[in-house]
């Protein structure tokens, strides 16, 4: 029996709202789902190092250096925790791996610098072959992105940061 996307995402909840919980492995079949929480004590490297990239922890994936692949974003990105001031933060819906096309052969959604109305779709997170757009919540301009195409991303991960119309 394999995991829904509706299970992971209870799963990821649980480990999301549990204090007392750091991290959760779980296996069904051939998946396996590795989630940390940012701080939680360090996934083994030697097992890490043998487990395939697409593998990669929750944890490790939100910790990751990112460079990108597009000119249009930052040439590198850092995980950031706290949104700076006067800016508003794009997040991620849930863990998954992150898009800035509809397709490959598509123009980005967005670039720093576009200009973007509440509501627009800025990027994709992609779950177990389900792709969920994901909007801005306001009108503004993009100020950074900081994942690269491609990348995992863990839930609640700012995705990028949007610098609000004024008066919007």
């Amino acid at each position: 029996m394999p995991l829904s996307h509706t299970d992971v995402r209870r799963i990821l909840e649980i480990l999301d709202s549990a204090a007392h919980l750091e991290s959760l492995d779980v296996t069904v079949g051939d998946f396996e789902l590795h989630a940390r929480k940012p701080g939680a004590a360090a996934f083994s490297r030697e097992r890490a190092a043998q487990a395939p990239a697409s593998r990669l922890t929750a944890g490790e994936a939100a910790q990751e250096v990112v460079t990108t692949e597009t000119s249009t974003t930052a040439a590198a990105a850092e995980v950031l925790t706290q949104v700076p001031e006067g800016l508003v933060a794009v997040r991620a819906p849930m863990v998954g791996t992150f898009y800035l096309r509809p397709s490959p052969d598509q123009p980005e959604f967005v670039a720093v610098g576009a200009a973007v109305q509440a509501g627009d779709t800025v990027c994709l997170v992609e779950v177990m072959k389900m792709f969920n757009t994901v909007k801005s919540d306001v009108a503004g301009t993009v100020e950074r992105i900081l994942v690269g195409n491609g990348k995992p991303v863990v839930h609640d991960q700012i995705l990028m940061l949007i610098k609000p119309t004024k008066g919007a």
